[in-house]
């Protein structure tokens, strides 16, 4: 069984990429991480602006599990929390997203300006990217387009694409212009 991570900072749009990707590989099984978190309560509390505090040793045996019980030949596993963890034998997929698109997408759901700003500097400073290129053996990295699912399906297949840098500071520095204020 392949085990396929695809992680990336809040509102990069990997849920939706993960979903699109499952519709199309057969005999595949799409989990979330969030959901696997609350389902078998696998953190210890909440912080204060709401995010859960994960508890990664517990969910990385759940996902194991998971690998072992799954009678899939593809299990992709989604969530920003898993650019943090080591799940071997996993391939990882970081979704990255242009600056403006993102904090449209965190305001439409409601979150909180500080919270917006620390995922806009953690996507600009690349927090995802380069956790899941230490903790797993193989990652990629893809701008969230139209082709990112077919991408991904070409990477589950066995052809390997070059990992290429995306830098967003620059986005971020004239955010920071447009909007005349400091993010940290």
């Amino acid at each position: 069984m392949k085990l396929i991570v695809i992680t990336g900072t809040p509102g990069s749009g990997k849920t939706t990429i993960a979903k699109e990707v499952a519709s199309k590989i057969k005999d595949s099984e799409l989990v979330h991480a969030n959901d696997l978190i609350k389902s078998k309560h696998i953190f210890s509390s909440y912080s204060k602006d709401g995010a859960m505090v994960v508890k990664l040793g517990m969910l990385a045996r759940e996902i194991d599990r998971l690998r072992k019980s799954s009678g899939k030949r593809i299990l992709i596993i989604e969530g920003h929390v898993l650019c943090d963890m080591k799940i071997k034998g996993a391939t990882a997929v970081v979704i990255r997203e242009h600056l403006e698109t993102m904090r449209n997408r965190l305001e439409e759901r409601g979150y909180a300006k500080k919270k917006i700003n620390d995922n806009l500097v953690s996507e600009a400073i690349d927090y995802c990217g380069a956790n899941a290129s230490m903790n797993y053996k193989e990652s990629f990295e893809l701008m969230n387009s139209k082709d990112a699912a077919s991408t991904i399906v070409s990477i589950i297949e066995g052809k390997m694409m070059p990992r290429k840098q995306i830098d967003l500071l620059h986005e971020l520095v004239m955010l920071m212009k447009k909007e005349k204020v400091g993010f940290i």
